[in-house]
């Protein structure tokens, strides 16, 4: 009987993965969970995401024919936030948003283990959607000497900070299996709290230093306070990510610091998904003038202007494309500056390869 107890005791599957709250039972078969968000969150913002990215590698490569650096580290954020989410996805499954005490012993090592892996994701993939947005503003505004100075001094702070962090965070435990296998006993571990409070605030002030770069140029074009507002509503767009920043330094602290981590972690996951995802979409929204210019061929706006005027004509300029930073309506463009790709802003030129 003492044998066929021991076998029953050190049944993994029988046990849960944490003592549950008094008053709570362990439920295996139907526990309270956070899986249904989680799923929908991800598959939500994926959509949305693909979207924006598509439209700016055709405009960007089909309309504009001006596909560049900026452009493939669009598509590489793309692909690590959908790797992230399919570890998410797959995590989910497995238990991910689920109370430990609802979870089998028998799971937990191999789900903290891909959940590790699905968290180090975060860091190259906000350090892409980062280098994007600095080197598409080094496109449009590279001639003014101020703004070239702060994009080059951005990309160097978040590559470095973040690659340096990646780094700590990938061997922050030795052995490097301690970081998700909690039976290991001797180890040696950076305390994870750290992490989400690091990030979190450089996150903030490198969103808002991001979001500011191009504010004062701006301001300072020769042109009508309607089309500045319009530029200034497209680059504007960042102040989304710095909120989602600020919400994702709150909710990673919270979450971090609670034991039942899998639970809490898909409770306030929204954030960081959001942060790098919104981040994404702001980035490839100064392409949507051009896509949707009727003036250009292979656009979106000249299609649909096509088909409207059933003649095949390109259709003519519509105001949307006034929103194309940093260009201004063709009847502005100074005969002064160097060729219709440019055009002059107090003695200044600013090249217009948006």
């Amino acid at each position: 009987m003492a044998t066929q107890g021991s076998a029953q005791m050190s049944d993994l599957s029988q046990i849960p993965a944490a003592p549950s709250p008094p008053g709570i039972t362990s439920n295996f078969d139907n526990p309270d969970n956070y899986k249904v968000d989680n799923i929908i969150l991800h598959s939500v913002v994926l959509l949305f995401v693909t979207i924006a990215v598509v439209v700016r590698v055709y405009t960007r490569s089909v309309v504009k024919k001006t596909f560049g650096l900026d452009d493939y580290f669009a598509v590489l954020s793309w692909a690590l936030t959908m790797t992230q989410s399919i570890l998410f996805a797959y995590v989910t499954r497995l238990g991910f948003g689920m109370h430990l005490w609802d979870i089998r012993a028998s799971d937990t090592l191999y789900l903290f283990k891909i959940f590790s892996v699905a968290l180090k994701v975060y860091m190259p993939t906000i350090l892409a959607v980062k280098l994007c947005l600095l080197l598409g503003y080094h496109r449009v505004f590279h001639i003014d000497r101020k703004a070239k100075y702060a994009i080059w001094a951005g990309v160097v702070a978040n590559t470095a900070f973040y690659v340096a962090f990646f780094l700590i965070d990938l061997f922050r435990c030795k052995p490097m299996a301690a970081a998700w296998n909690p039976t290991i006993t001797a180890k040696k571990c950076i305390a994870y709290e750290f992490f989400p409070w690091a990030t979190g605030v450089f996150n903030i002030i490198s969103d808002f230093y991001i979001l500011l770069i191009p504010m004062p140029i701006i301001f300072h074009l020769n042109m009508s306070l309607a089309h500045r507002t319009r530029l200034i509503a497209i680059f504007g767009l960042g102040f989304f990510t710095c909120i989602t920043s600020i919400m994702r330094l709150v909710s990673t602290s919270q979450a971090s610091a609670n034991p039942d981590k899998l639970y809490m972690g898909a409770k306030y996951m929204h954030w960081p998904i959001l942060e790098v995802n919104v981040g994404l979409i702001c980035a490839c929204a100064i392409t949507f003038p051009a896509f949707f210019d009727a003036s250009l061929p292979s656009s979106f706006g000249s299609f649909i202007s096509k088909l409207r005027a059933g003649t095949g004509s390109s259709g003519s300029r519509t105001e949307f494309n006034n929103m194309e930073p940093p260009g201004m309506r063709r009847q502005e463009w100074s005969s002064s500056s160097v060729g219709k790709s440019e055009y002059s802003v107090e003695n200044k030129t600013v090249g217009n390869h948006v």
